[in-house]
């Protein structure tokens, strides 16, 4: 896999209806980005789909089908306009369902590839946002990243591909929880603001049941 070098022109052209509290960020972009699929990836499944930016871009970029799961049904129905808008309702779809709830609609092991940007604020650390949509969206305790992971492992199939963007900050508590649904990282990068800065966030791939062979990429800029 040839990484390239990543920038957040790579959501040019990708529409969106998005709030005042809910707009595209560079961790969308750096999703998209590390999320370039293999061969062997058709359909895709995104965790906390919000209003569909991630889920719009896969499917242009990449051709691939796409299944969005979003808990706040305002954002659902954005994301729904927003598929119509970028003429691609016939290859993404989204789901008004709680990620935890997934074994609730879904068979195991549906999908070649699983995505995520996680929410990368901790609940209790700093002021939190009054809006509810932007609180929903941004921040979350570890039970629910962890439910967001055992959801992930569910819906895959073995040998899946899952790719997640969060906060460098809960890096070691993500691989605990990772390697106990046998999700296994095989690579990782960082993106900066600057060269001089610490990492604002952190990309991991692999897949379910993989190798242990783990590569760290070149840091990337752009925060």
């Amino acid at each position: 896999m040839n990484i390239g070098k990543f920038s957040s022109e790579i959501l040019r052209g990708i529409k969106t209806i998005d709030t005042p509290h809910h707009k595209p960020t560079h961790a969308s972009a750096f999703l998209v980005w590390y999320s370039k699929p293999t061969s062997d990836v058709k359909t895709v499944v995104e965790l906390g789909s919000g209003t569909g930016i991630v889920a719009f871009a896969l499917a242009k970029l990449y051709n691939l089908t796409v299944e969005g799961i979003e808990i706040q049904s305002e954002l659902v129905e954005l994301a729904n306009l927003g598929a119509k808008l970028n003429g691609i309702d016939d290859k993404v779809r989204f789901r008004n369902l709680d990620v935890r709830d997934v074994k609730d609609i879904y068979k195991p092991e549906t999908f070649d590839m699983v995505v995520s940007n996680f929410p990368y604020h901790l609940s209790g650390k700093g002021k939190e946002s009054p809006s509810k949509i932007r609180r929903l969206s941004r921040t979350a305790d570890l039970e629910t990243i962890k439910g967001f992971i055992q959801s992930a492992s569910y819906l895959i199939r073995n040998r899946g591909t899952f790719v997640f963007v969060f906060s460098p900050n809960i890096l070691t508590t993500v691989l605990s929880y990772l390697s106990e649904v046998n999700l296994t990282v095989q690579r990782m990068c960082f993106l900066h603001g600057a060269p001089e800065k610490e990492a604002k966030l952190v990309a991991v791939r692999g897949k379910k049941n993989g190798g242990q062979n783990l590569i760290v990429d070149p840091p990337q800029w752009g925060v």
